[in-house]
């Protein structure tokens, strides 16, 4: 007997419905948004009964017992016959989806904003995240009885109780009631909102969809000031995107997109850098089938010059390079690359010479690299924090004992800090490496789960106000932010590890991915597949502008695709682009 497979969009379209039919609608929302925004739309919702999930359970509970009694054993499944108070969720004008209103259709009927009353001071309570999502509502006691027939059939109760059934009241359940509930109201927000929040939507540019499924966007980068341009490459692609500004409201951006060849063909895009406004290096590896019918992979390390009308392959023993970064300064190239199970670093000089000017190799994975001066970089990876400095020899400069496996690094040159995202052991940490003690990397396990990224504020020494008992005090601290999956923007004071000096929940709590600062350093944008926010930090915590998905159909954004997510800024920061997959949006941000 053939058992049906149960795919992952099975088995959460089956939670999402019992959400629903439990009363349960704040949970069921956040459970679309985190996965798809219109479960109803999957192929095999309009065959999947009231009640489904429960009947499965209970269907596996009889055959639990059967299969005990069978076997004279015990059964495998017990719960016991506490399964504590049955509390119930008050209806009215809580979000509650008793009548089968689809939760996306609630949310955007509400707005999408899901707020929750700040916590009682002095109580204390636990945060509990489901695949790096901190959920926005109070955790409940379903103490809801399933009735098992003797044919069985199931019961249900739904925990949106009839006017009949005695509710528990306030005197009973103090623990319950000291607990806040959400106060979302279908229609309105409970919470006055003085700020006036942009939307950035109406003036989105798309760039055109690929509708060849063998091409596929894996990178993008803007170019630098004199060529404001946005590259994106990937699988079989590299191509230059030139998107006019709108010069009114009512008429639209024009995107021209120029193809750039390489001497490949089956190739993927590996790594990519600007050298400057015409010449950029790209490293691509491509498959290619011999004579005798093998398969084998040629890595290329590729300069195109002349805006891309002209190439000049610089390596074909690079290696598989994952990242590529230019001295402009000495007109270095930085490249790494992974050799087995060791990093691989190799440096050349911007002329015809094919080989590499300087090696060496460590003895893990190398995942990210910067240059920190016009002579020394910085590298890290698996249990690895090394800064080198480049002269008539490559030298170490310094080798920092860590334990942690660091997977993202920023450098703030006015500064000198460098600053780095790591994990070890399943627990997240953040780095910091001062100048004023630059030999030892100081660490500071994360507070929440899942951070993203990171990004410090560019060239900026201004003032920051910053609340205190004794009224607001101007300081300069190095602003550090980071991002989370849980929809939520730390900023930190990196000149003094680690001092938090606020906490900005993103639009909607929506999932951050990427995190960057504007080239001036004045605005702030964190971005998921759901919503783009963006703050001016200097002056207010509420967002200035937002951009959300669902205002958009499924052709021009489908934040549930699978796909690379970028966010990059252009050089004079009027515009933002976000990428999922093959879906690129330009938005224009007011200044």
């Amino acid at each position: 007997m053939t058992i049906e497979a149960l795919s992952s969009n099975v088995v959460n379209y089956l939670v999402w419905r019992y959400l629903q039919e439990a009363g349960y609608g704040n949970a069921a929302l956040h459970l679309s948004r985190c996965w798809a925004r219109d479960p109803e739309a999957l192929p095999f919702a309009k065959s999947v009964a009231p009640h489904t999930l429960i009947n499965l359970l209970q269907d596996g509970l009889w055959f639990d017992k059967l299969q005990a009694e069978a076997g004279n054993g015990e059964q495998r499944y017990q719960f016991g016959r506490d399964h504590g108070r049955p509390y119930s969720v008050r209806n009215g004008t809580l979000l509650t989806l008793d009548q089968g209103i689809p939760a996306h259709e609630l949310a955007e009927q509400a707005n999408g904003a899901v707020q929750e009353p700040p916590p009682k001071r002095g109580m204390k309570r636990k945060k509990v995240k489901a695949n790096g999502v901190e959920p926005r509502v109070v955790e409940q006691i379903n103490g809801d009885v399933m009735d098992i027939e003797p044919n069985g059939t199931t019961q249900v109760t739904n925990s949106v109780r009839a006017e009949s059934e005695a509710m528990a009241s306030e005197a009973e359940s103090p623990t319950i009631a000291e607990i806040p509930l959400s106060t979302l109201s279908i229609g309105h927000s409970t919470d006055v909102q003085t700020e006036k929040v942009a939307d950035l939507a109406p003036d989105t540019v798309f760039i055109p969809n690929l509708k060849d499924v063998e091409k596929t966007v894996q990178h993008t980068s803007w170019g630098p000031p004199q060529a404001p341009v946005l590259l994106t490459a990937g699988k079989s692609l590299l191509n230059i995107h030139v998107i006019a500004k709108n010069a009114g409201n009512d008429s639209a951006p024009a995107v021209n997109t120029m193809g750039l060849d390489l001497p490949m063909n089956n190739y993927s895009v590996t790594a990519i850098c600007w050298n400057s406004s015409d010449e950029l290096t790209v490293s691509a590896r491509e498959q290619c089938v011999n004579e005798t019918g093998e398969r084998m992979m040629i890595d290329k390390l590729i300069k195109l010059t002349d805006g891309g009308n002209d190439y000049q392959v610089i390596s074909s023993t690079a290696g598989l390079v994952s990242t590529l970064r230019w001295n402009k300064d000495r007109e270095l190239l930085l490249s790494i690359s992974t050799d087995g199970e060791k990093g691989s670093i190799k440096i050349w000089k911007n002329n015809n010479d094919s080989i590499p000017a300087w090696i060496d190799f460590t003895d893990t994975a190398i995942f990210d690299a910067l240059w920190i001066s016009e002579s020394a970089f910085v590298v890290c990876g698996i249990q690895l924090f090394k800064i080198y400095e480049v002269g008539e020899l490559l030298t170490t400069q310094r080798t920092l004992d860590t334990h942690v496996t660091w997977e993202t690094l920023k450098f703030e040159p006015s500064s000198g800090i460098i600053a780095a995202l790591g994990i070890s052991d399943q627990t997240n940490f953040l780095g910091i490496l001062h100048p004023n003690d630059s030999i030892n990397l100081q660490t500071h396990e994360y507070p929440d789960q899942y951070p993203t990224d990171l990004d410090f504020r560019p060239g900026i020494n201004g003032s920051i106000f910053i609340a205190s008992p004794f009224g607001n005090i101007s300081a300069n601290p190095v602003l550090l932010t980071t991002c989370l999956m849980s929809g939520a923007v730390q900023v930190w004071d990196a000149n003094q590890p680690f001092k938090c000096l606020k906490r900005l929940p993103t639009t909607d709590d929506s999932q951050a991915f990427k995190i960057s600062f504007s080239p001036d350093g004045t605005l702030l944008a964190a971005a998921g597949p759901d919503a783009v926010t963006v703050w001016d930090v200097e002056k207010r915590d509420v967002p200035i502008a937002s951009w959300r998905a669902r205002d958009w159909s499924n052709d021009k954004w489908d934040p549930s695709v699978d796909g690379e997510f970028s966010l990059g800024w252009d050089p004079d920061g009027s515009r933002l682009s976000i990428a999922l997959g093959n879906q690129i949006a330009i938005i224009p941000v007011p200044r």
